[in-house]
């Protein structure tokens, strides 16, 4: 999945908004005020960070590379 689809999947999101709280550089996307991620184009390389509970973290990053 590229960046593009990546943010439109999270504004597909019911209830999603995307702000710039941190300046034009970063974009972040909400629901209800709850951040759960934010994507950025860094180096030219896009970059999406996404929040997760930290045990799930683990799983997931076992599971795939």
């Amino acid at each position: 999945m590229d960046l593009p689809d990546a943010i439109a999947h999270c504004l597909a999101q019911p209830g999603a908004e995307e702000t710039t709280p941190f300046g034009p550089d970063v974009l972040v996307y909400k629901v209800g005020g709850k951040m759960f991620a934010t994507a950025s184009l860094a180096n030219g390389e896009g970059r999406m960070n996404l929040k997760c509970d930290p045990e799930r973290a683990v799983i997931l990053r076992d599971e795939h590379e």
